[in-house]
């Protein structure tokens, strides 16, 4: 249903529709869809206030309440930061009212929760679980074809946000990362003799990848060892891990 193959017949172009969400799911961290999100944010944005500089935090959260107008809390200011981010890497200058210390910490403060949210085991099945089930059933059922070895240009293409990627980045060991750069994308290749690997590409521009090694693996994989791996890492219970433990 929401599948597009690519033709090579028609246009040496497609258009790929992009959808603000997933085309049959609201949004995970917003409208009440996930009632456990919703609460892990929440809870979250309390910790990480009393992890740092609660004085410090509420100072900036005032200050740019009165500049911008609105009530500011955590959530929307992670909202002004993407908007910050924006105008920086469009080579635009900030508000004056915003100055290089206060820009860090709000950087701090989203790294923070951004981490956490990456880290977290209930959010990695709602977020990747999914996709990466996907990924790894067209993979048997392709590996499992009589054409398996005649297949060319067969390829798989998912757009996400920047979330799914970092928490697919987490999944797999890299904690490195704090976010994705625009257009960052992970890949999973499969091999002729029934190997996976995975490569992660930091921004659109980067031509190396770098390998990524995989749980229980190392850099290459099984293929039969990485279907397991997703199927006993991720449960199909979403709606059951979207419910707030003890309601």
């Amino acid at each position: 249903k929401y599948y597009q193959k690519w033709s090579f017949s028609e246009t040496v172009w497609q258009p790929i529709p992009i959808s603000n969400d997933s085309p049959d799911q609201t949004m995970l961290f917003r409208n009440g869809s996930c009632p456990y999100t919703i609460w892990f944010m929440k809870n979250d944005n309390d910790v990480i206030i009393n992890n740092y500089n609660e004085t410090q935090i509420e100072e900036l959260l005032s200050h740019l309440s009165e500049k911008c107008g609105i009530p500011i809390n955590i959530e929307a200011m992670f909202d002004l930061y993407d908007l910050f981010k924006s105008m920086i890497s469009n080579e635009l200058q900030l508000p004056e009212w915003i100055n290089h210390e206060q820009f860090q910490l709000m950087e701090l403060i989203y790294y923070e929760q951004t981490r956490r949210v990456y880290n977290n085991k209930k959010i990695q099945n709602i977020i990747i679980g999914p996709l990466i089930k996907q990924i790894s059933l067209n993979m048997e059922l392709q590996s499992n074809s009589p054409d398996y070895i005649k297949t060319k240009n067969n390829m798989h293409l998912y757009a996400g946000h920047d979330m799914t990627l970092g928490t697919m980045m987490y999944f797999l060991g890299n904690n490195k990362i704090k976010l994705p750069d625009f257009g960052a994308s992970a890949h999973f290749h499969l091999y002729l003799n029934k190997t996976i690997k995975v490569f992660y590409y930091n921004k659109w521009d980067n031509e190396n990848g770098e390998e990524m090694s995989i749980p229980k693996c190392g850099y290459s994989c099984n293929l039969d060892d990485f279907v397991n791996l997703i199927n006993n890492e991720m449960s199909t219970e979403w709606e059951q891990d979207c419910q707030i433990e003890g309601n």
